[in-house]
């Protein structure tokens, strides 16, 4: 993108050129983009095709899944701390 990029100064004369403006003799011939987008993007496509669910799927709680990991990480900390506290203890 910034390698196609051409910057025109905002003044003209020499006190409205700053540092990282494209020279004059570059921009003599210079044509206009007149398209809605600059440079298009490539987006993946997001639709997923529907399909049958699975006896494992059905069998999964995604809630439970979800609400075990929430509570895994919100007590990690203690659990490492109080792990590391037995293990002083027998030694």
């Amino acid at each position: 993108y910034k390698s196609k990029l051409l910057i025109f100064p905002k003044k003209s004369g020499q006190k409205g050129v700053k540092n990282g403006d494209t020279p004059k003799s570059e921009l003599q011939n210079v044509a206009q983009n007149t398209l809605k987008e600059i440079i298009p993007i490539q987006r993946p496509a997001l639709r997923i095709k529907a399909r049958a669910i699975t006896a494992e799927e059905k069998e999964l709680s995604a809630y439970k899944k979800m609400r075990k990991a929430r509570t895994d990480k919100k007590y990690d900390g203690a659990k490492r701390k109080k792990a590391a506290e037995s293990a002083e203890k027998k030694d």
